[in-house]
């Protein structure tokens, strides 16, 4: 449950002007002596091509970066950049790698990103002194702290994001029991292990019981003007982006648009992947093809408009860990209809922020869209404190800043550590896993 937000003032109209949260540096980080680090990111994602994460490792990385810290960025090669390149004062070094899509790396392509990956690093490790390594996805990306070489002698955290955790996807169920002893190792071997949910926590102390796994939730960019429209419209506009997958649910959501027979709401999918083709043809069959419309995989810069002109963003996963999608639409002052599981039920708070309804529920689905579609002063108020939300808590410099007080914590010297932790203690204290 959500502790209470003030409401920014009262909107009139039109626009609402917010200076950037990643701007903003609190008295206390002003304060505080700190060293400059040097840190070296890993993650086969980086954006353009990925999901949440890869736009989360590259957002956290600015942030340090604006603090002071200097960062290396170990990553994939995107189409049409340069290998190595400097990106807003990040060091970027990049490996070929296949992919059989912008979403989906397949299991060649995680496969030949670390075969490519490993005399980068190596080579980044002899020739860099690193205070830390920030290794994102336990796999495939953690699998390189396995790999012999002065890397190993680095100590590191992994970030966990959903699929690299058993039980989270079931189609990667026999995958996981195979690597079950590796995934041990790797976080094992880590000196946190951080979850970006408490949802995710949960699920990862089902497999490794006695393993600390901290918490990190992902952040979002506020918009430096957006604008709100108070006044009625002749149509609903909802809004998901999301991989087509069949874990994002989707099929419901059309079936919700269809089941609804209210012609004012329109539904827009930004995003590909397997399941487009299903989805396009249950839409034709249903008769709603005129109100769903596929944009296709559209560039992160490019989604703000898709965000201004919708009235309501939905995320109606049967599993998920901490949306980027649904974070990024709060901050552009949406009102959220989500479903009720994972990192979901930790960021809406039901009838203050969005609605949550339970997966698989079209029913409740289409209640919860058309009660939304009627009260268009509801929707301003549940986006006037969605953006005050992120304003407050989660911009990427508290993101960056939670990052910061770990590798601070591994740098120091044990007997200057404010709290006697070892890394992974194997005893674990239960309040670390329950919310």
């Amino acid at each position: 449950m959500l502790n209470s937000v003030p409401l920014p003032c009262a909107v009139a109209h039109y626009h609402v002007v917010v200076q950037n949260v990643s701007q903003k540096v609190s008295p206390a980080h002003q304060d505080r002596p700190v060293q400059p680090r040097r840190l070296l990111f890993v993650n086969y994602e980086f954006p353009p091509v990925g999901g949440g994460a890869a736009y989360a490792s590259l957002a956290t990385a600015r942030e340090l970066v604006a603090m002071g810290h200097r960062v290396d960025f170990l990553t994939a090669a995107t189409p049409g950049a340069r290998q190595d390149e400097e990106i807003d004062g990040i060091r970027v070094f990049r490996v070929r790698c296949h992919r059989r899509s912008v979403h989906d790396v397949g299991l060649l392509g995680a496969l030949s990103f670390l075969a490519l990956a490993v005399p980068r690093l190596r080579a980044l490790a002899n020739h860099n002194r690193y205070d830390a390594c920030h290794y994102y996805f336990g796999l495939p990306t953690g699998l390189l702290s396995c790999v012999p070489g002065a890397h190993r002698a680095t100590p590191y955290i992994i970030s966990l994001r959903g699929s690299d955790v058993p039980g989270y996807s079931p189609e990667l169920s026999p995958f996981h029991r195979f690597l079950l002893p590796v995934t041990r190792r790797i976080w094992g071997g880590a000196y946190r292990v951080i979850a970006n949910s408490r949802a995710l926590r949960r699920l990862a102390a089902e497999s490794f019981p006695g393993l600390r796994v901290d918490v990190i939730l992902n952040g979002a960019t506020l918009p430096k003007t957006i604008p709100i429209d108070a006044r009625p419209r002749s149509g609903t506009r909802v809004l998901t982006v999301s991989r087509l997958i069949e874990r994002k649910g989707l099929d419901t959501l059309v079936q919700a648009i269809a089941r609804s027979r209210n012609p004012v709401l329109h539904l827009d999918i930004a995003g590909e992947g397997p399941e487009e083709a299903s989805l396009r043809h249950l839409a034709h069959s249903l008769g709603v093809a005129d109100r769903v419309r596929f944009h296709g995989f559209i560039e992160h810069a490019q989604l703000a408009h898709l965000y201004t002109n919708a009235d309501v963003f939905t995320l109606v996963s049967r599993a998920e860990s901490c949306s980027m999608a649904m974070l990024e639409a709060m901050a552009a002052g949406l009102p959220i209809v989500a479903t009720n599981v994972g990192g979901n039920v930790e960021l809406i708070q039901p009838n203050v922020n969005g609605l949550l309804v339970e997966p698989e529920n079209i029913d409740a689905l289409v209640r919860a869209l058309s009660e939304l579609a009627a009260d268009p002063q509801r929707r301003l108020r549940f986006g006037t404190y969605n953006r005050g939300l992120i304003e407050q808590r989660y911009g990427w410099r508290s993101v960056a800043q939670q990052y910061e007080a770990l590798f601070e914590e591994i740098v120091a010297p044990p007997k200057t550590r404010e709290t006697a932790v070892e890394p992974n203690p194997g005893v674990l204290d239960r309040r670390s896993i329950d919310p």
